[in-house]
């Protein structure tokens, strides 16, 4: 008979003061490599970002009692059949390969960070003069506070472009341009991910204004919430009314 060998205990101290445990330690290098976990957040690499993002947190401190802070953004969408879950009798659901657009449209939206209410129109493109467009329209809602807009760098809006910097001035428009690349700056980037969520994943709709339809019922529900507000977390102390 062979007697059983009692299984050995590596003794750290008897492999030499080099020796070190096979489990490398958290943020350890190998051959120039290091283990990174992935960041899900888009963060702008602009050098002014912080200081742009300190000027909008100055603004909503220092608005008067009447003043309004708005972000805005456009949004173009395809009228088509999309993905996604629904209820069905069909034992299976398949998505055209070569399917055909059935129609286009630019969804342009506001968030307002004093009630969390949504503003939205409807237009057929997103050139400066669909920006002054909805920009007249923002004035028919607010016609007497001072409202300050931020928005990003695409070419129809004020930092590009000469026609929709005109038309806001003469509106006596404040606005602020958000950082080069930083979609998660902006809050109607939020709004937008969820119209594709609950709206677009699940639609196949047959023309550009039952899509429009469902999108504006979607919206005026949200404005209906309690809980409409959308968090932002460079402007703390935000849920002021």
């Amino acid at each position: 008979m062979v007697a059983r060998q009692a299984a050995r205990v590596p003794d750290h101290a008897s492999r030499g003061e080099g020796y070190q445990p096979r489990t490398p330690p958290s943020g350890a290098s190998k051959r120039g490599l290091r283990l990174r976990r992935v960041e899900r957040k888009l963060v702008s690499h602009d050098p002014r970002r912080y200081a742009i993002l300190a000027r909008i947190r100055w603004v909503w401190r220092h608005l008067p009692r009447r003043g309004v802070l708005l972000f805005f953004d456009v949004q173009p969408i395809p009228v088509k059949a999309y993905g996604g879950r629904r209820f069905t009798a069909a034992k299976r659901l398949v998505l055209e390969k070569a399917q055909k657009t059935r129609g286009f449209f630019s969804l342009f939206a506001a968030y307002e960070v004093n009630t969390g209410r949504r503003r939205w129109a409807f237009y057929d493109g997103k050139s400066s003069q669909h920006v002054c467009r909805f920009m007249k329209q923002l004035h028919r809602w607010y016609p007497e506070q001072q409202v300050w807009v931020v928005l990003d760098r695409d070419s129809p809006h004020p930092c590009k472009s000469v026609r929709t910097r005109r038309e806001m001035r003469r509106l006596k428009r404040h606005w602020v341009t958000l950082p080069t690349g930083s979609p998660d700056d902006n809050p109607v980037e939020t709004i937008f991910s969820d119209i594709q969520l609950m709206v677009l994943d699940n639609s196949n709709d047959p023309d550009v204004k039952t899509t429009q339809r469902r999108i504006s019922w979607h919206l005026r529900r949200c404005n209906r919430r309690k809980n409409r507000r959308i968090h932002i977390p460079y402007l703390p102390g935000f849920h002021k009314d």
